[in-house]
């Protein structure tokens, strides 16, 4: 659209017959010439000047497709890829509205589209010598302009809408498909209501930004007052699943995984042929680890609806579980082309491409984010990992800060210390761990972090002793519940070896060692300790080790246990200098 275009005329607002408008607003020079055409020749037309400063547009709009008794949708490459615009084109066709297709250039419609139009003679501004008289007798008549009766929806048709996740990679369990994809729908065709469409459509813009304040569940609630006033709303049911898997990878709460797993259920029982439908049952599996059934998922999903961005990044996920990087890769790319302004589509493809060991074009797509998102709060945390995986710790620092002023979370505040250990700034590294500790005082590693902070302070060490002490204990119980987890093991022998417990140390390193024999992270942990119980030859043999899986040698010299072990020259020239996943 022009800069600065004055649209034509007020939005007709009366109780007679009128015409909708559904335009990309990229075409408005010529829809606007159409339109004042269409004014002048008597025809009342409402488009959307007409939504009043303080209104829901979204209500605004479903009303107003609604009341009317026909639709014009002008097709072009830009509306055929406009959510807004196959969004009204969906509500007109579940409210029975007549739909007057005009095409503004050569534009092929979707497959979907084309079933729905095959009966329908379109209009082409371009080719018709008598276009202009066609579009007014098509509008003034009591039918579609050389058409036959207009087509009756029988299943909501749902083009490209935003493809949703989060950083990791996730998908529930999906029981008795062939019961699911054979049942039978018996309300497909009941209209969905305005209030429940409108609360959908605000449910899915509160979806895109799940990072931000209490928007997951806003979205949730809103989901659920959308099929419970429709109960046929298959969509609502699928966006409520994927909002609960969200919710369960944030929290870890188990029965959110089972009841997204119900609602996704819920909704291919009403209706299995909506790619929507068949992303977000993959996106469960996913989560679940079902990784044939989330495959078979998505293949229907993209069979239904190749130019579905949530079925290509569902694609993606999946891809990339199976290693198919390339064709996961290829996946996101196209979820970017169809919704590129989605956040959770861009954070999502940034972790892929830090699963990839490309941190470089990671951060580059975080910071792409961030350009479209200033507050993006789980992009900022992850782009200020990669700073500081890069020891760019000061860039790292202001990227928790920010995330810090958006949200102060435990993840931020435990991260912001961590990266003022680095720069040997303890006593700020110790009030951000003490402020993490205010909001979860569980989290063993913490307290062992703090009480390394206060050794390597003065006059702290008491402190420090009595820190350590407590950080074994919530450690040990810890190991109890999860007898092979190596990096409780290794943590513990760094605790018992700065209190003095050499015996107690080794039996807790040898069991992270053997676990876990080839972890970068495990292995320069027990070069710590054994450095920390004086033992230089096992601490040097095991930083050789860990370079050989990816330990950074620079990273010693962050730490003040490892400082002297950084300057053995059996080290120098070992570094292999890469970075650890963000999480």
């Amino acid at each position: 659209m022009s800069a600065g275009l004055i649209k034509p005329f007020p939005a007709y607002k009366e109780s007679d017959s009128f015409v909708f408008v559904c335009y990309a607003h990229t075409d408005a020079d010529s829809v606007y010439q159409d339109l004042k055409l269409l004014y002048d020749a008597g025809i009342n037309i409402w488009y959307d000047e007409g939504i009043e400063a303080g209104k829901s547009w979204r209500a605004e709009i479903a009303t107003a497709i609604q009341a009317a008794n026909k639709l014009i949708f002008f097709i072009s490459k830009t509306s055929l890829v406009s959510k807004h615009c196959l969004r009204e084109v969906d509500y007109a066709l579940n409210h029975d509205i007549e739909i007057i297709p005009v095409y503004l250039d050569d534009s092929a419609l979707p497959e979907e589209l084309a079933l729905v139009f095959n009966r329908v003679q379109a209009l082409f501004k371009a080719s018709d010598a008598m276009y202009s008289e066609h579009l007014i007798q098509a509008l003034k008549s009591n039918k579609v302009f050389g058409a036959k009766a207009p087509i009756k929806a029988k299943s909501r048709l749902f083009m490209p809408l935003m493809a949703l996740g989060f950083v990791l990679l996730t998908l529930l369990a999906w029981n008795q498909w062939d019961i699911l994809t054979n049942s039978q729908n018996t309300s497909q065709g009941t209209p969905i209501t305005a209030n429940a469409y409108d609360d959908y459509l605000e449910g899915l813009a509160l979806m895109e930004r799940w990072d931000k304040e209490d928007n997951l569940d806003r979205a949730i609630d809103l989901f659920q007052e959308a099929y419970t006033a429709d109960s046929s709303f298959a969509l609502a049911y699928a966006r409520s699943a994927e909002a609960l898997r969200i919710r369960h990878i944030l929290s870890g709460d188990e029965s959110a995984l089972e009841q997204a797993s119900d609602a996704a259920n819920q909704a291919a029982a009403l209706n299995p042929n909506l790619a929507a439908v068949q992303a977000s049952l993959a996106l469960i599996h996913t989560t679940k680890g079902n990784i044939d059934l989330a495959t078979a998922a998505v293949e229907r999903a993209l069979a239904i609806d190749s130019n579905d961005a949530m079925a290509n990044k569902a694609a993606a996920n999946v891809f990339a579980k199976l290693g198919r990087a390339e064709d996961a890769e290829a996946s996101f790319q196209k979820a970017i082309a169809l919704d590129s302004e989605n956040p959770t589509v861009l954070n999502s493809y940034a972790n892929f491409l830090l699963d990839q060991g490309r941190v470089d074009d990671a951060m580059t797509q975080w910071q792409a984010l961030l350009r479209l998102a200033p507050d993006h709060y789980a992009a900022l945390l992850n782009l200020g990992i990669l700073f500081e995986e890069a020891l760019r710790i000061s860039e790292a620092i202001s990227m928790y800060k920010k995330a810090i002023d958006i949200r102060p979370s435990y993840l931020a505040y435990v991260n912001l210390g961590t990266a003022y250990s680095k720069e040997a700034r303890f006593e700020d590294a110790a009030s951000a761990y003490l402020q993490a500790l205010e909001i979860d005082t569980t989290d063993s590693l913490v307290w062992g972090n703090l009480a390394f902070l206060y050794s390597w302070m003065e006059n702290m060490e008491e402190k420090s002793k009595d820190t350590f002490q407590y950080a074994i204990e919530l450690a040990e119980a810890m190991r109890q519940q999860h007898p092979r987890d190596a990096f409780i093991y290794s943590d513990l022998a760094l605790y018992y070896a700065k209190t003095n417990q050499p015996t107690l140390a080794q039996q807790r390193l040898n069991t992270a060692v053997t676990l876990a024999p080839n972890s970068a992270e495990i292995l320069s942990a027990a070069a710590e300790a054994s450095e920390i119980l004086g033992q230089r030859e096992k601490a040097v043999e095991f930083i050789l080790l860990a370079q050989k899986q990816g330990y950074p040698t620079d990273s010693l010299k962050t730490s003040p246990e490892l400082s002297n072990l950084a300057r053995d020259p059996r080290l120098k020239g070992n570094a292999k200098n890469v970075h650890k996943q963000a999480q």
